[in-house]
């Protein structure tokens, strides 16, 4: 039984480490990752697209059961997905996965709206008609995944389109600086799915972008952006007011204001963990 156990682990592991890993939402490709570097690759995707829940505990014996490896490579994941404001560590409790912090999520935006509201204004001077057409069908794309209810994919299509407004302003490697300051935005991104129409709405927003962006509006353009990418604000209130247990705000994180002038909300409550150790 135990032989048993340790090859299914194993092949547990094994998977992770194929060159080119599919979680349930997109491929990873760990071809030269350390083994803690892949685990951590996994268990990133899992928090931000909300598979682990805030506050959840992560069990280091759990977590080397299933990939069949000691706890040290567990820890060193563990160690990072930490320095990133995932997951919470409690020295002789164990570790948590972070609610999302309200702060980030605010400087995650701030740096998106700089970021590409720059850069669309730049992408108006320098688009093509390929390019347009590419745009167009990518918003296509996203209609098609929400008749279909993929999600998964929708939000892939939602990173490819921003990511290529950035690539036709002539700063593709810009994009690599957007995400890694907004793992919390993501977090909040897939959260929103759970709202009625707020895929729709997307969709529609992103269509006010490339259309200004087509008809070379450059006013038009860096102002339907900056309106889309202020929409998280208005998420924001309708989460933290139905989800609130998922969210935390530090005491010295000053709210933005939102698109319509108002202070956005940000309801603080006690944390709540679970009630044992790891063993």
């Amino acid at each position: 039984m135990a032989r048993r156990a340790a090859r299914s682990n194993q092949a547990a592991f094994a998977a992770v480490r194929t060159d080119a890993v599919r979680s349930d939402d997109a491929p990873i490709s760990l071809r030269r990752n350390t083994i803690a570097a892949q685990i951590h690759a996994l268990l990133r995707r899992e928090i931000i697209a909300g598979r682990r829940l805030p506050r959840a505990m992560l069990s280091e014996q759990e977590l080397a059961g299933r990939f069949g490896v000691s706890r040290t490579p567990i820890r060193e994941a563990m160690i990072k997905l930490s320095e990133e404001g995932l997951v919470e560590i409690f020295p002789q409790y164990g570790s948590f996965v972070a609610p999302i912090k309200l702060s980030e999520v605010f400087d995650s935006q701030f740096a998106r709206e700089s970021l590409e509201c720059a850069a669309i204004e730049k992408a108006v001077t320098r688009i093509d008609d390929a390019q347009g057409r590419e745009l167009k069908a990518m918003i296509n794309r996203q209609r098609a995944l929400l008749r279909v209810g993929d999600q998964d994919g929708f939000f892939r299509a939602d990173e490819n389109l921003h990511a290529l407004i950035l690539r036709i302003a002539g700063h593709a490697s810009a994009w690599h600086i957007v995400e890694n300051a907004k793992a919390q935005m993501d977090r909040v991104r897939y959260l929103a799915m759970t709202i009625p129409r707020k895929q729709s709405l997307v969709i529609a927003e992103h269509a006010a972008v490339v259309d200004s962006l087509l008809a070379r509006d450059r006013k038009g353009a860096v102002e339907a952006m900056r309106v889309h990418l202020r929409g998280i604000f208005r998420t924001l209130e309708i989460l933290t007011s139905d989800k609130n247990e998922y969210f935390t705000q530090e005491e010295d994180a000053a709210a933005p204001m939102a698109a319509n002038g108002s202070q956005t909300p940000g309801k603080r409550r006690p944390r709540q963990y679970a009630q044992s150790r790891t063993k």
